[in-house]
């Protein structure tokens, strides 16, 4: 029972005694050197994130090889020279502060960023100016499961009461609020906007997707998706738009006084709606993109088209779609494999990454028009030919006979005799299966 409190004596002692019963066991592994040396060149490579586009300049992520986190840069041209824009290993001395968002206000001047410290939930909220890098005097903390969520000259967020001194990092957190930071002003007087005061574990945030538009407020923590209620501009009441937390809800955005809902609602693999902002209850939702065979993981705009993002037999497939649910055309991949997808209402340009088990993420400019891609960066590993191997996929059944989908990969050449070594990695829980991805470590082992 002692170890209940995490931060008595007795319990640090114990983790420190672990500690040392765990490290002298690794330290006489005669060939964890050389594994830690071929793992480490493997790595060594350089990672690049896919573009996204604002306000006419270019940004994207990029790791040198063992960097603890990628850098972001700002070009304005894409491929062209490059600046940085904000490097997360200078926001502490010893790599213990990873970056975990970044936010840009609607005009373009301010950047927010969060924070997390030494992988803590908790979350910081730092703003600077977007054409200089000057850090301002704002400064949110004790935010968590938060972002920010830019509306005029200020953002919203969710945060909790400051925690007891000593317990920050084990007492339980109540009472999740959302407020509005006006920039210039202190936390302290940062505006209640939402708080619910009935339900003191559910956690809340806002989204709102331009200045002047309704602000969405979602809840969550005791069903298996979220509430919905919405306040117009200028306005103090809240309308409900979904009570329970029965279903996942996701306002895409609101364009033209629509609002376009990625659901479950009706549809177990999701599909896409419509609903007026003067009638947004849910008995009023209109389908624009019903239920398809696979699950509809992503839905996001690109000029003045959608793209639909479904995992089929876990792998990737993407659509383009018209906004008004008319499917055009079907991007067309290397192979199997799992996709990110860059994209904006605001302008036509389109970038996607592919990575697949033999693949090491790509990225490809793809052409609405024509329904082309465009090799834009790919990444080489020293060593390493992705021709050399060979990924199949194969069905079995499960104790109901559910066909269960299974990738094998392995060497060209080796005789599949079932005499070999094999790595088997599986996941089954919360709806979440595991699609095809490049991992340097699991390289070792082919």
């Amino acid at each position: 029972r002692s170890l209940e409190n995490d931060t008595s004596a007795s319990t640090l002692g114990w983790v420190e005694a672990e500690r040392k019963v765990t490290e002298d066991y690794l330290s006489k592994i005669p060939f964890r050197d050389n594994l830690r040396e071929r793992i480490k060149t493997l790595m060594n490579y350089k990672k690049s994130g896919i573009p996204f586009k604002k306000d006419g300049k270019y940004y994207f992520y990029e790791n040198d090889g063992l960097q603890n986190q990628s850098v972001l840069y700002c070009s304005d041209t894409l491929g062209g020279p490059a600046k940085v824009f904000l490097d997360p290993n200078k926001l502490s001395d010893d790599g213990t502060v990873a970056l975990t968002g970044i936010s840009f206000s609607n005009d373009g001047k301010y950047t927010a960023y969060t924070i997390s410290r030494s992988g803590s939930d908790w979350t910081e909220i730092y703003v600077m100016d977007t054409a200089t890098g000057e850090l301002l005097p704002d400064h949110i903390e004790w935010a968590k499961f938060t972002g920010a969520e830019w509306d005029g000259d200020g953002f919203y967020y969710s945060a909790y009461d400051r925690p007891v001194e000593g317990k920050e990092f084990s007492n339980a957190n109540e009472n999740h609020r959302i407020y509005y930071h006006r920039l210039g002003t202190k936390q302290q007087d940062d505006k209640l906007v939402y708080e619910d005061k009935a339900h003191p574990l559910h956690f809340h945030s806002a989204s709102i997707h331009d200045d002047n538009q309704p602000l969405f407020v979602y809840g969550g923590g005791e069903g298996l998706g979220s509430s919905l209620i919405m306040r117009n501009p200028g306005s103090e009441e809240w309308i409900t738009i979904e009570p329970s937390q029965d279903y996942e809800i996701s306002v895409l955005d609101v364009i033209d006084g629509q609002m376009f809902i990625y659901t479950n609602y009706g549809a177990p693999k999701y599909r896409l709606m419509t609903a007026s902002i003067d009638a947004p209850q849910r008995e009023n939702w209109k389908e624009l993109v019903p239920e398809d065979k696979g699950v509809l993981t992503g839905v996001q705009f690109a000029g003045d088209k959608l793209i639909l993002t479904y995992e089929i037999d876990a792998q990737n497939k993407s659509f383009v779609y018209s906004r008004d649910g008319k499917r055009l055309n079907e991007m067309k991949f290397p192979a199997a494999g799992s996709v990110g997808i860059s994209s904006s209402k605001k302008h036509d340009e389109v970038f996607y990454t592919f990575t697949s088990f033999t693949y090491p993420s790509a990225i490809y400019s793809y052409n609405l028009a024509d329904n082309t891609s465009k090799l834009y960066k790919s990444t080489d590993i020293n060593g390493f030919n992705m021709d050399d191997y060979v990924t199949e996929q194969i069905f079995y059944p499960s104790s109901d006979d559910t066909m269960v989908p299974m990738f094998i990969t392995y060497k060209k050449g080796l005789k599949r005799d079932g005499k070999n070594p094999v790595y088997l990695y599986g996941y089954g829980g919360f709806n979440i299966s595991l699609t095809p991805g490049f991992s340097a470590q699991r390289l070792l082992w082919l």
